[in-house]
């Protein structure tokens, strides 16, 4: 049996992240994915999930804090747990995602993921001309 979630999606959020009392360590994240389906109108219907995860341990949530954003494009791989609370004598039912993200793609402010940025980067250097050829050339 297994109990393995892998979700790719785009942070609704910068995460959360923060150290409990233990001193341990874990962020909270907010994560959208997105699917759809054809209506009975024929017009495509885009529904969009979100879904909790947290993330426990120093290193990884490190990582988290200083890299992660808003936007951002992330892969998760970890577990499906359940939980039950009580508030005010109603009974709460709740699902958390736990387990590991890896970062694919930073947002920009300019909507560009940064391996396209990086890309555009690297085109417009090879399109300059270069000038740093010597003056004396022996042909």
């Amino acid at each position: 049996m297994n109990n393995t979630v892998t979700l790719i999606g785009r942070l609704g959020e910068k995460p959360v992240c923060r150290t409990l009392n233990d001193g341990a360590r874990l962020a909270t994240l907010s994560l959208a994915t997105d699917d759809g389906y054809k209506g009975r109108d024929g017009e495509w219907v885009k529904r969009t999930t979100w879904h909790r995860i947290t993330v426990w341990g120093d290193k990884r949530v490190d990582y988290i804090e200083k890299n992660y954003g808003k936007g951002d494009l992330i892969q998760f791989m970890g577990q499906l747990r359940y939980s039950q609370s009580e508030r005010d004598g109603v009974k709460y039912h709740n699902a958390e995602l736990t387990g590991s993200t890896s970062l694919l793609a930073q947002a920009h402010h300019d909507g560009q993921s940064e391996p396209k940025a990086a890309a555009k980067s690297k085109r417009a250097k090879r399109d300059e001309p270069r000038t740093d050829l010597d003056d004396e050339i022996p042909f």
